[in-house]
């Protein structure tokens, strides 16, 4: 069932996720974590949490910092003085890293158990209503899919001078991108429906 499941309603559970990572009190945000926890029994999970982490770790350091050192409270080291972050402001910076964790780990198993092709025609279907304003979901589709083709199989210069030196891609030459399209199942539905309750539950 969850190989069924339509790559627009996993999107919407990941969206679902983030807003309760994002929101949920420190309970119910450790219980999310220690289920989170079992992803890393799966490797495909574990690959693409490793690789996120990996990317996002400067970021991580950085909220982290500037948490701890711009928050006002008591100091975590006093005999630094000025130069202690706060023991309030790295509470607060460690929540704001975990939150951002556990994002990306429901991001991982997004990634990880749907394809490119897949993922684009998710956002191709849920970007349906922003057409009544003018977006050409079609060409943003087919250009998100070409431009992530083309960064897959690029090669990889040895210095990112050589990146910068490198000539375009040549534009003239034709190019096509296709999607399947998937039909939207009941199933589909209670899946949202029963995410949309947990979410609730959880933020309650």
């Amino acid at each position: 069932m969850v190989k069924s499941l339509h790559p627009a309603a996993r999107i919407l559970l990941w969206c679902g996720w983030a807003v309760a990572v994002e929101r949920a009190p420190l309970a119910p945000l450790i219980i999310l974590a220690v289920a989170t926890a079992t992803a890393f029994l799966f490797a495909p999970v574990r690959r693409q949490l490793l690789r996120l982490l990996r990317r996002t770790r400067w970021l991580m350091a950085v909220l982290l910092l500037t948490y701890a050192y711009t928050l006002p409270g008591a100091a975590l080291w006093p005999a630094l003085g000025w130069g202690s972050p706060s023991v309030e402001g790295a509470q607060q910076g460690v929540l704001r890293v975990a939150r951002l964790a556990l994002m990306l780990a429901g991001l991982a198993a997004l990634l990880a158990y749907t394809s490119r092709p897949r993922l684009i025609y998710g956002l191709y279907v849920l970007a349906r209503p922003l057409t009544w304003l003018g977006f050409d979901r079609r060409g943003f589709a087919v250009r998100l899919g070409l431009t992530l083709d083309y960064v897959e199989h690029a090669p990889k210069p040895a210095r990112w001078l050589d990146a910068l030196r490198a000539p375009l891609p040549d534009e003239a030459t034709p190019a096509t991108y296709t999607l399947q399209a998937e039909r939207w199942q009941s199933w589909d539905s209670a899946v949202i429906l029963a995410g949309l309750l947990g979410v609730l539950i959880v933020l309650a």
